[in-house]
């Protein structure tokens, strides 16, 4: 006799879980930061833009510039404001539970 596995027992996370529908800016809180982090799923395009970012960010610590602005565009609900939540995580190294925003897109690469 074979087990019946379900769809939900596939997953690593409880797919049944509250899930925030709009990102918060004021939503801080460690509880909600540490699943932000933990669960914001970089793909290559999201890692090419923070790749974008970083290199003209360093950059212009390096050799100080007036062009200090940063474009973000995209359609209605394509994570702009997600992304810069956590844009603003990575650059303040925002630590919860003991782990640093870096550390979690770190353990993203592997």
């Amino acid at each position: 006799m074979t087990a019946e596995i379900k769809i939900e027992d596939l997953f690593e996370k409880d797919i049944r879980r509250d899930v925030n529908g709009v990102i918060k800016v004021d939503q801080g809180d460690e509880k909600s930061v540490y699943t932000e982090l933990d669960e914001y799923v970089v793909t290559k395009e999201v890692r090419k833009r923070f790749d974008d970012f970083f290199r003209n960010y360093t950059a212009a610590i390096e050799e100080p510039t007036d062009k200090t602005g940063v474009w973000v565009s995209g359609f209605f609900g394509s994570g702009k404001s997600h992304f810069l939540k956590i844009l603003s995580y990575l650059l303040e190294n925002r630590t919860v539970q003991g782990k640093t925003a870096l550390d979690f897109f770190q353990d993203k690469n592997r």
